[in-house]
């Protein structure tokens, strides 16, 4: 460990000058946002060294409470800054921390050092003077794009700054909606066993959707509710993140056949308790249990509700427990998928749910589930067995398109197996009969955040109403997956909005590092607003990713149903350089 006395240090040909507040690589400074660099600060200082991320959290952000999410993305623009996307030299140890592992040397005392510089490393870099990135000697492509993409990528950032991403503290509150708005905090597992995590994550997330049902409710999504997960915070600082007026919290201890499940319902202003109960029932009860505290939730918040909703937002229960259970289990594992170990996790989620089917055929959310599971491996090249060979196979679709189908027919009210046939369909080209599923599942529950219908709807040749759409699931889901950035940049680039078409879609390529659509898509808005050293960086990106792309290839793929967005498309990606 180096003492903190120490204040210049030298790795892998970069150095760290604590005393100017500065990182370089030879004679170029690499510009970082305050935040990454006192997260590099603090690793290299302590190199050698597995710091957990909360002793990481609280020496970077000592007096703000902040989510996982914001130390991932300093560590990400720190390691796109040091060109370090193989972890060479600071390694994640999953669950624990991370360490800093590049040989430290340190100038003797009397150095040659270079002159103070003003603001050094604490602002992000001018898009529009984006200086040329260092080269190594050995003229890596691969890390000439990686270093021009971390000194790029931080002014858009502030755009995750005002969605509360970075800070609540900073967060600057959101406009309440116009009916009742609701989030439901994730239950804590009370029973001590981290393994049993995924059990009361799922209860969570039923009771998200089961409210969501309600056309007079506001929920907020899963994935922004579960941004405080493990966290502590007053309620008056989430309703103002989230723009919600009342919270649900609650906790579960699961004990053998013994379910202990407590519930309140607060107003986020005042922290003022508006009902609460305490259920100690058999496990097999978990499912009535659901119910009841959902109807109460909506009876003190909704003046009218009528029977049919109440209806449809009442669980089908499966045959089993274990059929939940493995649902639950593979659930936890689709909705945490790391890019790196993407194909083990969707093969494990697999197993999980076939096991849930195993235990009851008739249960429809596994049936949706395992669909899941066929569309992504469709979807996306991963190089991991087993599904390494189901990429873009009408066989792997074939079979999505049957699961999902067959979950509908289970449970025609199961508006998440309609949002995947939806999805199915649309890379069926079957346009119209996607819009359809995706119309019908948003009908069952207003309050789905699926970003893929505004994906579905810029190829469909409707990007105006995309942008609408997109604005609305955002408010929805204030911390949205990183890709719904990319999908309203794609609908701003359709329109001819250039200048905020490349914005949002590089927030997005700087979250999803390695996510080839990203890329191309920022190659062509970097080109046509004439960023031309950024078109030739991102298209630079796309040929390592795929090295035998084409325009043509992925116009193909895309098949835009308007010419003239085919033909807009063609038009930047050919001004950035790649082939045709």
């Amino acid at each position: 460990m180096h003492t903190v006395a120490q204040r210049v240090f030298r790795f892998e040909g970069y150095t760290l000058d604590l005393t100017r507040g500065r990182l370089s690589a030879g004679d170029r400074e690499l510009r970082l946002r305050p935040k990454s660099f006192e997260v590099l600060r603090y690793l290299v200082e302590n190199a050698d060294r597995l710091i957990s991320k909360d002793d990481l959290m609280q020496a970077v952000w000592p007096d703000v409470i902040v989510t996982d999410d914001s130390l991932k993305q300093c560590v990400s623009e720190v390691r796109f800054a040091l060109g370090d996307s193989e972890q060479r030299m600071i390694k994640t140890v999953p669950r624990r921390g991370y360490v800093f592992a590049a040989p430290i040397s340190t100038p003797s005392i009397g150095s040659p050092s270079e002159p103070l510089t003003n603001g050094a490393a604490v602002e992000p870099a001018d898009s529009d003077r984006i200086p040329k990135p260092p080269t190594r000697q050995d003229g890596s492509a691969t890390w000439k794009v990686q270093r021009w993409w971390a000194a790029s990528a931080g002014v858009v950032l502030l755009l995750m700054v005002a969605a509360g991403v970075w800070s609540w503290r900073q967060s600057p509150g959101l406009a309440l909606p116009d009916r009742p708005s609701i989030a439901v905090l994730p239950f804590v597992n009370m029973g001590g066993d981290p393994q049993l995590d995924y059990f009361s994550d799922g209860v969570s997330e039923d009771l998200i959707t089961s409210l969501g049902k309600f056309a007079d409710l506001f929920v907020i999504a899963r994935n922004s509710a579960f941004a405080y997960k493990g966290k502590e915070f007053n309620p008056k600082q989430i309703g103002r993140a989230l723009g919600v007026r009342y919270l649900v919290q609650g906790s579960v201890r699961r004990e053998a056949e013994r379910l202990r499940f407590t519930a309140q319902l607060l107003e986020a202003a005042t922290g003022k308790q508006l009902w609460a109960e305490r259920y100690d029932r058999e496990l097999t009860d978990l499912f009535a249990v659901q119910d009841d505290v959902t109807q109460k939730i909506v009876v003190t918040l909704v003046a009218h509700i009528t029977k049919t909703e109440l209806d449809r937002a009442l669980r089908k229960p499966p045959e089993t427990l274990a059929a939940y259970d493995s649902y639950l289990r593979a659930n936890a594992l689709m909705k945490n998928m790391h890019r790196e170990n993407r194909g083990e996790m969707i093969a494990a989620a697999r197993r999980l749910y076939e096991r849930s089917l195993a235990a009851d055929p008739h249960f429809a959310p596994a049936l949706q589930g395992l669909a899941h599971t066929y569309v992504t491996a469709w979807q996306e090249p991963t190089k991991y067995e087993p599904i390494a060979g189901e990429y873009l196979k009408q066989a792997t679709l074939d079979r999505a398109l049957f699961l999902a189908q067959t979950a509908i027919e289970l449970d025609g009210n199961l508006a998440e197996a309609h949002a995947t046939l939806g999805f199915i369909l649309r890379w069926q080209y079957r346009f119209n009969e996607s819009t359809a599923e995706f119309e019908r599942a948003f009908a069952l529950n207003p309050n789905l955040a699926d970003g893929r219908f505004g994906n579905m709807l810029n190829h469909q040749g409707r990007a105006s109403e995309a942008i609408e759409f997109m604005k609305r699931i955002m408010r929805l889901d204030p911390f949205h997956p990183a890709v719904y950035f990319q999908y309203l940049g794609n609908a701003n680039y359709l329109t001819g909005q250039y200048e905020t078409a490349f914005e949002l879609i590089r927030t997005g390529a700087h979250r999803m590092p390695g996510y080839r659509p990203v890329f191309v898509w920022l190659a062509a808005a970097a080109a046509q607003s004439g960023r031309d050293e950024e078109a030739r960086a991102a298209a630079a990106e796309v040929l390592r990713l795929q090295r035998d792309f084409t325009i043509s290839n992925w116009l193909k793929l895309l098949r835009l149903v308007k010419q003239a967005d085919a033909d807009r498309l063609a038009d930047g990606l050919r001004k950035a350089g790649l082939p045709e």
